[in-house]
């Protein structure tokens, strides 16, 4: 794409505009002037990276192809469906097992089916199909399973409250006043209305889990590395993980097995490591302190939280409280740079086909030093050991609160740039963004309901490839707190 000076000037306002309004900015001046005084040298001198080679343009025998699919994209902040097969999409010639028969599927869509649309929430990609087909989805209709549809989301999985310019924000089912959660906003919404029984979400930094807790829902994010990511339009490569979205445990822990054994889903590599702990051993668990609890969350989760550890017979086992603040810098200096390069490897730079809130995340990709992504890269094995043993005491759990708040509120008018969605956007992620960084396994359970028809999530948090463990866990305490 080529722009002249004067098209990035006002590229250049726009972008220092959403950042300040939308993010409050405390440098927006010196971006807006910056980028205004070397747009066009940037311009000139940058070389773009190649587009995605699998997600091409393709408008031919359109008639034909839309026969397999009907949009539903009007409705979808509500049911969570963009699209509704008409036939099986993956179309395996004969199912190897029945172990997922009658289950029925939705996938976010950034997980691709070859041949079919894949827009990951930004309507500039209605064009676009794949040419790939995501080895889960294909474990899952080996399993016979069904594929129903692809779901709606956050704009390029950019948003932990379910907000879509394009498409309209994602409703919480439980209570209309407020927002389904993102970025797999369509994802939770389907489930929880009951137009799927399991759903395929990604999570960077809690998508998957975030819209599952808001929602009164089960959300497992599996370890960093376990699952494939052939056929997924990338957030962030080094931090994304697709995860499951489910009523209940029992429901993740069947689907979860079916991937587990498939070659193609799992890598022998990683098949290995899931293997090395089982059996279970350490079972000492770790929480998070109610008192730190209670400085960070809105108090209805809190109390709920202290309540549900009583429960469990926490009260004598760790307490701990720590501070995330280097964690949390480090898996936001690693999205920010993932996201600006492969937001604009997908929009071929063109800026101006990004919502504003979107917008204002991708744009500060560019302004993180090499050094800083480099850094935050090559601490991550090192933080990983040292939260394993400081934060969690060597235990093999610890619980938190999913989110310190019970769902983000919808916005009054769409105003997504007040103060009350502000703070929502910012705290939402607080307890959720950091375990991407460090690769770890976390599952959200429903506590019992607060308020509003909401109730809060517990986080399980489990050790690098303990997943299994992490399910057994989850399933035993699920049935404690129901």
């Amino acid at each position: 794409m080529k722009t002249n000076a004067k098209t990035h000037t006002a590229a250049s306002a726009r972008i220092s505009t959403a950042v300040n309004e939308l993010l409050e900015s405390t440098d927006a001046e010196r971006a807006t002037r910056l980028l205004s005084e070397s747009a066009a040298e940037i311009d000139s001198s940058f070389s773009r990276p190649n587009p995605l080679p699998w997600l091409r343009q393709d408008h031919s025998d359109e008639e034909a192809q839309s026969s397999a699919w009907i949009e539903t994209s009007h409705d979808s902040p509500r049911t969570g469906i963009l699209r509704k097969y008409t036939s099986s999409p993956v179309i395996v010639e004969e199912p190897s097992s029945t172990a997922l028969a009658g289950i029925r599927f939705t996938h976010k869509d950034n997980i691709g089916i070859a041949g079919y649309p894949l827009t990951a929430g930004n309507p500039s990609l209605n064009g676009r199909k794949s040419d790939c087909t995501s080895p889960l989805l294909l474990a899952i209709e080996s399993a016979s399973g069904t594929i129903v549809g692809a779901n709606h989301m956050a704009e390029l999985a950019m948003s932990p409250t379910g907000h879509n310019q394009w498409l309209g924000d994602g409703v919480n089912p439980r209570n209309g006043r407020y927002l389904s959660g993102g970025s797999s906003s369509g994802s939770a919404i389907a489930v929880a209305t009951g137009v799927s029984d399991v759903s395929l979400g990604t999570d960077t930094g809690g998508s998957v889990r975030l819209p599952a807790a808001f929602c009164g829902l089960v959300g497992y994010k599996p370890s960093n590395g376990l699952f494939s990511h052939l056929g997924l339009i990338h957030l962030s490569e080094s931090l994304d993980t697709i995860g499951l979205i489910a009523p209940n445990v029992d429901t993740v822990r069947t689907t979860a097995n079916v991937l587990f054994d498939d070659a193609d889903t799992v890598s022998p590599e990683a098949r290995r490591k899931l293997d090395a702990n089982q059996p279970a051993n350490e079972c000492q668990i770790s929480h998070l302190a109610v008192e730190a609890a209670s400085r960070i969350c809105n108090p209805e989760v809190t109390l709920t939280y202290s309540t549900a550890l009583q429960a469990l017979g926490q009260n004598t086992a760790f307490s701990v409280d720590f501070d995330d603040t280097e964690l949390s810098r480090s898996s936001v200096a690693i999205v920010s740079v993932e996201a600006a390069r492969n937001i604009g490897r997908i929009l071929d730079w063109d800026w101006n086909l990004l919502g504003d809130q979107v917008l204002s995340r991708a744009i500060r990709g560019t302004a993180v030093s090499a050094i800083e992504y480099a850094d935050a890269i090559a601490c991550r094995a090192d933080a990983q050991n040292d939260f394993i043993a400081t934060v969690m005491q060597g235990s093999r759990f610890l619980f938190t609160p999913t989110s310190p708040i019970l769902a983000p509120k919808a916005p009054g008018n769409g105003d997504m740039s007040s103060q009350r969605c502000r703070d929502d956007y910012m705290r939402a992620s607080r307890f959720t963004r950091v375990i991407n960084y460090l690769g770890l396994p976390a599952i959200t359970i429903p506590l019992p309901e607060a308020t509003d028809s909401l109730s809060p999530g517990l986080q399980i948090i489990g050790r690098p490839f303990d997943d299994l463990a992490l399910l057994d866990r989850a399933q035993a305490i699920s049935q404690t707190i129901r």
